[in-house]
């Protein structure tokens, strides 16, 4: 006989992910503003402590001179 795979379940929730070093993360907050609209945006990327975590570097491709 085949396991039931009743205790498996899909949540989607809000998460945030960092546009200088790809980080992901789920903030830490009441578990009810995770599903609807969060009051408030995080200061700084948890990983990389970019305060510009919600902003794409301007040069991504730029040659570093020697």
């Amino acid at each position: 006989m085949g396991i039931s795979q009743d205790y498996k379940i899909k949540i989607k929730i809000n998460a945030f992910k960092c546009l200088r070093c790809g980080h992901k993360w789920i903030p830490r907050v009441e578990l009810s503003q995770l599903e609807g609209e969060l009051k408030e945006k995080p200061r700084i990327c948890p990983s990389c402590k970019s305060a510009y975590w919600d902003l794409e570097k301007k040069n991504k491709d730029k040659e570093v001179k020697k």
